[in-house]
Formats: C-alpha cells, structure tokens, sequence
C-alpha cells in the first residue's frame, strides 16, 4: 500500500508559509514604518533649521507668529502625522540650548532657536509592538545678525 506523501505534506507547507509570512510582513511593515518616522524627523528638523534662518535676519521687523507662519510652510502635510504640534521661537542660551528670553531682544552674535515638538502616531503601533505615540523633537540655533 503506497500514499501520496505530497498530499500528507500540503497542510505543512501551508503552517510554515503562515509562520513566514508574518514575520516577513511585520519586518516589512517595521521598515515602512521607520522610513516613515525618519522622513518626519529630517521634515521637523529643515522646517525648524529654515525658520531660524529666517528668525536670525529678522529680529527687528517680524513677530514670533510670522516666524511660525513660515516654519509651518515647511510642514506640508505634518498635521495628519503629527498630534499636539508646538513651534516656539526664543534666544537660547549657546551652550544648552536653553530659553532665556525673548527672541527679538537678541543682540548681534546672540543664538536664537527655533524649536517644534509634536507627537508621531505610527500607523500599525499594535502590531508592530510599538507606543501608540512617539514624541519627537527638532531644534535649530543660529546666531542672530541683526540688532
């Protein structure tokens, strides 16, 4: 009496393809997900390097809502991939980074920063194991040229 093995084998094939595929769609999934996260990470850091730029020649003639009206050109699309988003402008102390006032009294060589935080909401945080939020942070200094 002979069987045919590869009927007997058809459900085995079938178990370890379900094993593979779920760890290769959650490593995919993972890598999408980091991309993602990275591309919103270097768009915080261009927008708050762009509006410090704009911060340090502007001292004497734009407020701090017009610096954030133009850090926030350069957030297309954040606010669908970023929850509680803040942009604030102010002299910082060089060595720390620290606030220690307000930006418009920054005197020639005086470091201004712009600085934006918001929380990043990953699209499948279940399933990959990950917080439901992620806080992320960019901050520029540059000195001021202007005063």
């Amino acid at each position: 009496m002979t069987t045919n093995k590869r009927a007997r084998r058809d459900g085995t094939y079938t178990l370890e393809f379900a094993f593979v595929a779920i760890i290769f769609f959650m490593f995919l999934f993972a890598i999408f997900e980091y991309g993602r996260f990275l591309m919103v990470k270097q768009t915080l850091e261009h927008a708050a390097r762009e509006g410090a730029r704009y911060a340090v020649v502007h001292t004497y003639d734009k407020t701090t809502s017009d610096i954030i009206n133009h850090v926030t050109q350069f957030l297309p699309g954040m606010g669908s991939q970023l929850n509680n988003l803040t942009i604030q402008v102010y002299l910082a102390d060089p060595a720390t980074g620290n606030n220690i006032g307000n930006w418009t009294d920054a005197a020639f060589g005086q470091s201004i920063a712009v600085q934006i935080n918001g929380d990043y909401s990953p699209v499948l945080p279940q399933f990959l194991f990950m917080q439901s939020t992620i806080p992320v942070q960019a901050r520029a200094m540059m000195i001021s040229e202007a005063n």
